[in-house]
């Protein structure tokens, strides 16, 4: 079973040769002047696997968001245990680095949350925030 080590919200993410940006993070407010908008939200993950993983075991993914009165958006992955690199010593986890950029719909001004889950609800960590009227 992998472990959450982090996940973080952000205006912006973007992973590269292993390594995950973050740019705005701790996201927890939304300005905007009128609604409904859509956000763009940036969500770093990192999950480890220990020794006892076996590669390639297939895991889920969803990422919920909340409005004040419904879910706006659900989205579902899947992903693999990945294999363990060849030059690290035997006793580390092997990580993985996920950065997703998702275009939120937000209907309402007012409080939503985004939920992260991992096969089913084995791993669930959620994050509120809110959106709020930007004077012109």
């Amino acid at each position: 079973m992998p472990e959450l080590d982090y996940m973080v919200l952000a205006e912006y993410v973007r992973q590269d040769n292993g390594v995950i940006h973050i740019m705005g993070a701790g996201v927890d407010t939304v300005a905007t002047p009128a609604v409904p908008t859509v956000a763009n939200v940036g969500i770093a993950v990192k999950m480890s696997f220990d020794t006892t993983e076996r590669p390639g075991d297939g895991h889920s993914l969803k990422v919920a968001f909340i409005g004040p009165d419904k879910p706006v958006l659900d989205m579902s992955a899947s992903f693999i245990t990945p294999p363990r690199p060849p030059d690290v010593p035997a006793h580390w986890k092997t990580g993985l680095g996920l950065a997703l950029q998702i275009p939120v719909p937000l209907p309402e001004y007012g409080d939503y949350s985004c939920t992260l889950s991992i096969d089913g609800d084995a791993i669930v960590k959620s994050y509120e925030f809110r959106v709020v009227r930007r004077e012109a």
